[in-house]
């Protein structure tokens, strides 16, 4: 079975909910965006991922806004369930931007990236950039899209579509305008061209059914039932 769950940022309490008790070696759970367990190294890390190296499940995560990702391009990929992967470790695995995986059966397709505006106003190094997708990403993940006819079960992003931002952002959801950005509108055409099942996004931190096909996750860990 595969559970969805929102911005981990580093928690280890969200992989010791009771919910996730009773998954086996067969079970995947994957984070939306924001899995921050891969940051500046030490030995404070290197426990918590050991940690997560006991679960019988396999822990699988797309990229948010806030990640090392210099430290992320630095794994090495691998091909797996018809896409490319980082691993991280042997049950934890990278989903990364622009694939299209089969999993369970259900077709899977992956963007990850975000808005950072902290990376904007402090330039720090520890992002070492690469918070929002590239175009070559972007084209990628189009062009996977459209090798698999233009449907695809599940998406799973960690910012939503420009429409979505923009209804969010004016519930106070954000506190502030939405700032629409490349990746928002690459969203939005998906949303309007692709044929999917389910939608699920992290950015915003809360748990919130949008539609009947898409759902915003934080804490809540969603079984994928399509």
């Amino acid at each position: 079975m595969i559970y969805i769950t929102g911005d981990t940022h580093g928690d280890i309490e969200r992989f010791n909910d009771k919910a996730l008790k009773k998954l086996s070696a067969g079970d995947m759970v994957i984070v939306c965006g924001d899995f921050g367990f891969i940051w500046q190294g030490g030995e404070k890390e290197r426990k918590l991922l050991k940690q997560l190296t006991k679960k019988k499940y396999t822990i699988a995560f797309i990229d948010g806004s806030h990640e090392n990702f210099g430290r992320l391009r630095s794994f090495a990929q691998e091909q797996w369930n018809g896409g490319t992967i980082h691993r991280i470790a042997g049950n934890i695995i990278h989903l990364m931007r622009g694939q299209y995986y089969t999993i369970e059966g259900k077709t899977i397709f992956t963007m990850g990236g975000g808005e950072n505006e902290e990376n904007e106003l402090s330039g720090d190094d520890v992002w070492a950039g690469g918070s929002l997708p590239d175009r070559s990403e972007l084209v990628m993940g189009a062009a996977n899209i459209d090798i698999h006819g233009g449907k695809v079960d599940v998406i799973l992003s960690h910012e939503p579509s420009s429409k979505i931002k923009s209804i969010l952002s004016d519930q106070d959801m954000l506190g502030t305008m939405a700032n629409i950005n490349a990746l928002n509108a690459f969203l939005e055409q998906l949303s309007q061209n692709v044929e999917y099942k389910k939608w699920y996004f992290g950015y915003f931190h809360i748990d919130k059914r949008i539609t009947a096909k898409i759902t915003a996750v934080y804490r809540e860990i969603l079984p994928l039932e399509i």
